[in-house]
């Protein structure tokens, strides 16, 4: 797709209509980028790129970063979603069984994959991660009553949902199971190989976000190719200028989607653009390689530390932790980690050691509980509304 399609999709909506006034559109340089903070000040209906009998769904951002930011959805704009990932290795088809673990209220995985599954006419179990109705527990119990080809979710539940499962006895890779699709966080590839060998099957990444609607889905590599023709990627340096062929930088995307357009979108990701002709999966396009977030980015010790660079540290340990995170301060990194069964100081020791050579910055690793063990197999907290109660007798004797 040319660069005018994408001005002219822009063009219909009132939020660049109002912002590429005065702006010189023969030069695609000179147009400006949107911003997070143009989409959370715009009004909401500035957004639309079509008349509001054409929007098929509305979604919104999880606001973890500011201000939720609105997002629009033609019924084109879900097919083409729909596309994406029926075109991918994932092969999904009618005999296939898929339970949805991504969160249904608002976010848009979950419905670009239930969408897909009522394509293809292929089973669908909705098992929302943010219902009380569907905790881990439930969601092992299902499965093991179903027996899914596909799981769908977020690659923080993969791992929790294997040691719940663990926990309960299962067996891994579980029957009938063929892959796993994952979206919603960075997935590097130690992490990607860490998650397979944990579940036994091939696990396929979706990149995109809530604003620019689902984009890309992995090859059997692991890697994203530029393979979506409704959308533009550009690689900015800090001061907006297009970097060499080849260079890590920040991502600019623009979409032709019809509910909502994006014109140079800045979204505050670091990508790297690379030549994908030597991949095995026989795709030629470019290669997309995401880094995370800059916000995600650790300045310590006159290091620069992306999330890649910590997620490809962590997922080689000797021992991965079940649960982690890292906590930043002034004078120190601290690396807080929950395991299900208990370490030595010589288990603690070793993974400081190989965090602080992997990382090149003095790692303080302290074990700690981020959730709670006997949390991981609770039975669902929620039932239905009792309308009616009856007291149990009582029998004297």
């Amino acid at each position: 797709m040319n660069n005018q399609l994408f001005i002219e999709a822009a063009l219909r909506s009132k939020l660049y209509q109002k912002k590429l006034k005065n702006i010189n559109l023969e030069d695609w340089n000179n147009i400006p980028f949107t911003t997070k903070k143009d989409l959370r000040n715009a009004d909401t209906y500035d957004m639309l790129g079509v008349p509001l009998h054409q929007v098929a769904a509305y979604h919104e951002t999880s606001g973890t970063t500011g201000t939720p930011t609105p997002s629009w959805y033609s019924r084109k704009d879900i097919e083409q979603g729909v596309q994406i990932i029926l075109q991918s290795p994932l092969q999904l088809n009618e005999n296939d069984i898929v339970l949805n673990r991504f969160p249904f209220a608002l976010a848009i995985p979950s419905f670009m994959v239930y969408e897909t599954t009522q394509k293809v006419g292929a089973g669908h179990i909705g098992a929302d991660k943010a219902s009380m109705v569907t905790p881990d527990r439930r969601v092992v119990e299902i499965m093991a009553r179903t027996h899914p080809t596909i799981l769908a979710l977020l690659p923080s539940e993969a791992e929790k949902l294997y040691h719940v499962g663990m926990q309960m006895g299962v067996r891994f890779p579980t029957k009938g199971l063929r892959a796993l699709l994952l979206a919603g966080e960075l997935i590097s590839p130690a992490r990607k190989k860490y998650i397979e060998q944990l579940w036994g099957v091939p696990v396929y990444g979706l990149f995109g976000s809530t604003e620019t609607g689902g984009l890309f889905v992995t090859c059997e590599n692991g890697h994203y190719h530029l393979d979506n023709p409704n959308v533009k990627i550009e690689v900015v340096d800090d001061f907006g200028k297009p970097v060499e062929n080849g260079e890590k930088g920040n991502c600019v995307i623009s979409t032709a989607r019809e509910g909502m357009p994006l014109l140079r979108y800045a979204n505050q990701d670091i990508v790297q653009i690379v030549d994908g002709s030597q991949c095995s999966c026989q795709k030629n396009e470019p290669i997309l390689l995401h880094y995370g977030r800059k916000e995600d980015v650790i300045q310590y010790q006159n290091k620069s530390i992306t999330f890649h660079e910590l997620q490809e540290a962590v997922y080689t340990l000797h021992k991965v932790p079940f649960m982690w995170k890292i906590r930043v301060a002034s004078d120190r990194v601290q690396f807080l980690c929950q395991f299900i069964e208990s370490v030595d100081e010589m288990t603690i020791s070793s993974i400081k050691y190989e965090l602080t050579g992997k990382l090149g910055i003095d790692i303080d690793v302290q074990p700690t509980v981020i959730i709670p063990v006997e949390k991981l197999t609770e039975k669902p907290a929620y039932a239905k509304y009792a309308y009616i109660e009856r007291e149990s007798e009582v029998f004297v004797k």
